[in-house]
């Protein structure tokens, strides 16, 4: 397994990141057992893989916990806090009161079962929580890092609402966060525009989530994508034809699938350190370990990516695309 530094954390992480949300939930959602999930993460460590990110929402922290109980001294362990109360919508006000981020976060500590934690971020920070969460929040996550329950501090953006990107760019350039998970994949490249530079000059830990997750695994699902995104004007039509980029994509020597050749653009785009993939299959995650440890896409390929989706904006996690606001120039 290859591994990077993750910015100035100096931590020494796998660029595959095990992912215990998403569609499968280390396999909970679609009917595995607790067991097998636990047996699941003990396999991608067996396969290098020292990187785990989960969160209270995801219900997998007492999963990973169980998991790392004999390893935990050699596994980096990511969770989340939110802004808003348990139970609240994401996208509404209701946030957090006085105390909240130091109870979940001592919950969180008992569900996994460890002393720390090493990274915490700040979940899904939508536009409208960035001032909250900087002026009322990040005061106590520093009291809790600084009474050694959590090493360093990150946060995520809500990539199929904020398209415009607006939390990561006010995050990257206020110093005050360790660590960034963004959305990033080779229809929206936007990160590798507006933030990625700016996040190694800052020597930011970077984590890309939505390497592939929804349309980009499925050429059904790819050309559906296009289509819509056309239809509002971020692809001209005369520059895309599926069927010839998937030919180009899938042809011998190139990627075995449009999954594989999704993780390689993300993995190595310059500035992402750790690309986190979710499962509940073990064969799929061999699938997608190989990918991310493998080479990069050749230089032909990525300028024919960029040439048909250097202007999309969108969020492209998945089939429906979020309404757009314009992206600095």
């Amino acid at each position: 397994m290859d591994t990077a530094i993750l910015g100035r954390t100096g931590l020494k992480v796998s660029v595959a990141a095990l992912g215990a949300g998403g569609s499968s939930r280390l396999g909970l959602r679609t009917g595995a057992s607790e067991t097998e999930a636990v047996n699941l993460v003990r396999a991608g460590i067996d396969r290098g893989i020292n990187f785990i990110d989960t969160a209270p929402a995801y219900g997998t922290e007492s999963v990973v916990g169980q998991a790392i109980r004999n390893c935990r001294d050699k596994i980096i362990v990511s969770t989340k806090v939110k802004a808003t109360l348990p139970g609240a919508s994401y996208e509404g006000a209701d946030f957090v009161k006085r105390g909240d981020i130091t109870r979940s976060v001592e919950k969180s500590l008992r569900v996994l079962a460890t002393d720390h934690i090493d990274l915490i971020h700040l979940h899904g920070v939508r536009p409208h929580h960035y001032e909250f969460c900087l002026n009322e929040l990040l005061p106590e996550l520093l009291r809790v890092r600084d009474a050694g329950k959590v090493r360093f501090l990150g946060i995520t953006e809500a990539f199929g609402t904020d398209p415009s990107r607006q939390v990561m760019q006010r995050a990257i350039g206020d110093g005050v966060w360790d660590v960034i998970m963004l959305g990033h994949n080779f229809v929206n490249q936007s990160a590798m525009q507006h933030l990625l530079p700016r996040a190694m000059q800052a020597n930011l830990g970077v984590m890309a989530m939505y390497a592939v997750r929804g349309a980009l695994a499925r050429k059904d699902r790819l050309d559906n994508l296009v289509a819509k995104l056309i239809s509002i004007g971020e692809i001209d039509p005369q520059a895309v034809d599926t069927n010839d980029l998937c030919d180009l994509l899938l042809e011998p020597g190139i990627s075995g699938s449009l999954t594989e050749a999704a993780y390689r653009f993300c993995r190595h785009s310059s500035g992402v350190d750790v690309v986190l993939t979710g499962t509940g299959n073990l064969g799929h995650l061999d699938d997608n370990i190989a990918a991310i440890n493998s080479e990069p896409l050749p230089e032909n390929i990525l300028q024919r990516l960029s040439s048909v989706f250097g202007s999309v904006r969108s969020a492209t996690g998945d089939i429906e695309v979020a309404s757009v606001s314009q992206m600095p120039q």
